[in-house]
């Protein structure tokens, strides 16, 4: 009857059976497939009273159990998702009547119920969205709601998944419940762990550790990765500023770096707020008015409200009186940049061999561990990586094996001190019908390649001092001493 279109029939008949017989199960399947007509013919006709009432008649079927009916629930799951998308910003309160009529229900997991979670994420400002995400559970994410979205030209979206720590993790930081913080934290940190290229939940596992009060570099260890990542973005220095924020010199260079990040200055304002801030409490106006300044411009031309604070600072003699001076009073590059060594790993490097066609070097970074780099990611002029240079490399593992290099220095100390590295001075020793040659010193053998026999042609007998690596030699299939460069020939 439903299908034929005879829905209100089908509804009143349902109605009666179950009257007659309302612990029937049978009865109860009846009226809840009648409803579920009648919930679409509400949405068609926009009878947002009725609705409400027919969903209540659902869950007084009480014989009814998503267990022995999951087809059923399945489908009024997809009835209400729909209803919940019709729900326009203006009307939100919608949601605290419709909420309570279904919270009962343990949905498993399915295209259903990750759709209705989608169509909830929108409404940021409900005051019941924490208790929305405790009911829904993150856990029930299906695993096609872990990848990125791409829409018909192309383009990329964050997952669902994301979506919804995001969402959740903004709630959390407006309801500033700090049991539910800590509760949430280990979730978005495995989160992380798992998905590594996901990169905002990194931003707002920082914002919640800063809700907690966790120690700096508890905070520092989750969030460095994200911050590696994103180290370009203005906001990411607007959040280490809060990590820094007992350490004023650290805090105002991290703000310094956030307005030198190369974005519009629209986006700046309560960065400039907060420098212009610092300044002023130093008794360094002119730097904090030249800040002013740059927020006043930026808002008059979006056509903003200046903050009440920013107006009283451009009433006060010492700013209007000063000159206005726009460079940095700290070395904020460096300051920063050691943030971003936070968590890494320090070794000396040889380039062992460079591929100039592929733009990319040979390393050894330490004791038997060897790597290919890209030249761009090692960050140092190409005419100063060559055989032989040594490097001071500060590194994170990669998470596919191999390491990640986050800075290069050029090493310019002379000494080295590790045993994978060497300067060797001796004889070299060499076979009349053999290409290769050996220089023996310091109690090691060490093996010169034919290249390099002819390169300096070597006829054997001189006294020479070369750096020498610990490395693989894959035709013996063994590590061994070889020479990476000769330093010094002596006849």
């Amino acid at each position: 009857m439903c299908k034929a279109g005879n829905v209100l029939e089908a509804y009143e008949m349902a109605k009666t059976d179950l009257s007659s017989s309302p612990q029937n199960i049978w009865s109860q399947r009846e009226m809840g497939w009648a409803l579920y007509y009648m919930l679409k013919r509400d949405i068609e006709n926009k009878d947002n009273t009725n609705f409400y009432n027919h969903i209540e008649e659902v869950t007084n079927l009480d014989l009814l159990t998503i267990s022995t009916d999951s087809l059923f629930f399945d489908t009024v799951l997809w009835i209400l998702t729909e209803y919940v998308k019709s729900i326009p910003m203006s009307n939100i309160q919608e949601l605290d009547k419709l909420f309570p009529l279904f919270n009962k229900y343990t949905f498993n997991p399915s295209k259903g119920y990750s759709y209705l979670l989608k169509s909830c994420l929108g409404f940021e400002t409900w005051e019941n969205l924490i208790d929305f995400f405790e009911w829904w559970n993150l856990d029930n994410l299906l695993p096609e709601d872990y990848q990125q979205i791409e829409l018909k030209d192309g383009q990329k979206i964050i997952s669902l998944a994301e979506r919804a720590y995001i969402a959740y993790s903004k709630a959390l930081l407006r309801l500033k419940d700090k049991e539910k913080i800590r509760a949430f934290l280990p979730k978005i940190e495995k989160l992380m762990e798992d998905y590594p290229n996901m990169l905002y939940p990194g931003y707002y596992c920082g914002k919640l550790m800063l809700a907690t009060e966790t120690a700096r570099e508890d905070a520092l260890n989750a969030v460095m990765p994200f911050v590696r990542k994103k180290q370009s973005e203005f906001w990411i220095w607007q959040l280490l500023s809060e990590l820094y924020k007992e350490d004023t010199e650290t805090c105002l260079a991290c703000l310094l770096r956030a307005v030198h990040s190369k974005t519009q200055e629209k986006f700046l304002g309560k960065v400039r707020m907060k420098i212009a801030s610092m300044y002023l409490s130093r008794k360094d106006y002119p730097r904090a008015k030249y800040h002013i300044e740059q927020m006043m411009q930026c808002y008059m031309k979006e056509g903003w409200h200046l903050p009440y604070e920013v107006q009283s600072w451009t009433r006060e003699p010492y700013v209007l009186n000063a000159s206005s001076d726009k460079s940095n009073n700290i070395d904020y590059k460096r300051i920063t940049d050691s943030i971003l060594l936070n968590g890494t790993n320090k070794s000396i490097a040889i380039v062992t061999a460079i591929d100039a066609v592929n733009k990319r070097a040979f390393i050894i970074y330490e004791e038997k561990k060897r790597t290919m780099v890209k030249l761009k990611k090692l960050n140092i002029k190409e005419g100063n990586i060559k055989e032989g240079a040594l490097l001071n490399i500060f590194w994170i593992p990669a998470q596919k094996g191999g390491i990640n290099i986050v800075k290069t220095e050029i090493v310019k100390d002379e000494i080295i001190n590790c045993n994978y590295i060497k300067r060797i001075s001796g004889n070299v020793l060499k076979l009349a019908n053999k290409s290769f040659a050996f220089v023996k010193g310091q109690n090691i053998d060490c093996y010169i390649h034919p290249k390099k026999v002819e390169r300096y042609n070597l006829k054997g007998g001189e006294t020479i001092t070369v750096l020498a690596a610990y490395d693989y030699n894959k035709g013996k299939e063994k590590w061994s001493w070889a020479c990476i460069s000769i330093t010094k020939i002596e006849s």
